[in-house]
Order: C-alpha cells, then sequence, then structure tokens
C-alpha cells in the first residue's frame, strides 16, 4: 500500500527534478544568466518614473476616451433637441428628477456642456502629448543602458 502513494520519477514537478527549471519569459537560461546588469539608484529612479508616467498616460488615455464619448453624447441630445417639437418645453435631467426647460434653454446649457467637455480635451491631449514625450526619453535612456535586458513596452 505505501509503494502505491510515492510518486514516481515522472510525477515529480520541475523543482524536484535534477535539470534546470524551464526558460523564463522564452528566453533561454545562458542568456538570463549572462545578462546581469548592474542598476545604479538614478536607474532605478528613472525606471521608477517611467512606470509613474506609464501608469498616467493610461489613466489619462481613459479620460480621453470618456470624454470623447461624452462629446459625442452631448451632441447627439442637441440634435434630437433642435428635431423635438414639444410645446410643453423639454424635459431635462437634474440628477434623479426631470424638469421641464425651453428648447433654448436646453441647447444652450448642452452648447455649454460641449465648450467645457471640448476644453477639457484639449487639456488631457496635451497633457498626454507631454506625458508621451517624457516617456520617450526616458526609455530611449534606459534601452541605450540596458538594451535588451529591459521591457518598457506596454
Amino acid at each position: 500500500l505505501k509503494s502505491r502513494l510515492r510518486p514516481s520519477a515522472q510525477t515529480r514537478c520541475w523543482f524536484e527534478r535534477r535539470d534546470p527549471p524551464p526558460a523564463i519569459l522564452g528566453a533561454p537560461m545562458a542568456d538570463i544568466e549572462g545578462s546581469d546588469v548592474e542598476v545604479a539608484k538614478e536607474d532605478q529612479q528613472n525606471i521608477n518614473r517611467f512606470s509613474r508616467l506609464n501608469l498616467k498616460y493610461e489613466e489619462l488615455d481613459f479620460e480621453l476616451i470618456q470624454l470623447k464619448k461624452d462629446v459625442q453624447t452631448y451632441k447627439d441630445a442637441t440634435e434630437e433637441v433642435e428635431g423635438c417639437m414639444e410645446e410643453d418645453g423639454i424635459r431635462y435631467r437634474v440628477g434623479e428628477a426631470y424638469m421641464c426647460m425651453a428648447e433654448d434653454t436646453v441647447t444652450e446649457k448642452l452648447a455649454k456642456l460641449i465648450e467645457e467637455a471640448d476644453s477639457k480635451l484639449t487639456t488631457k491631449t496635451d497633457e498626454i502629448e507631454e506625458v508621451k514625450i517624457e516617456m520617450d526619453k526616458l526609455k530611449k535612456l534606459l534601452y541605450s543602458k540596458f538594451k535588451n535586458s529591459i521591457n518598457l513596452e506596454r
């Protein structure tokens, strides 16, 4: 009975075998062992800075997408209001309640919302360009030092 409970040579995990572990990230073990690079404090700070900028870039990119959707929604709402022929006014949502408002007032509010969203969109676009430029500088600096030992791609 005890002999059946012992693991055979075929069922052991890779760390129980005598041969080396599988390659990490698809690179052969010889390449990994031979590519030890000294990382100075300022290099680590640059790597950390790149990481923070990358996170900021992704957040700004998400915000840009949301702002573009908002602008499109406001434009669609404006078209709907202009095509509406209600004499009682337009039902405009404020929080969880709806108010009857004149068509001109709603159109003005929507135009103001579009203008605000466009200005935010311009600001975020400029900000994301600044982040992209700084990331490219850091990427060039780090790749020149570490070559293939570092991966800075998304």
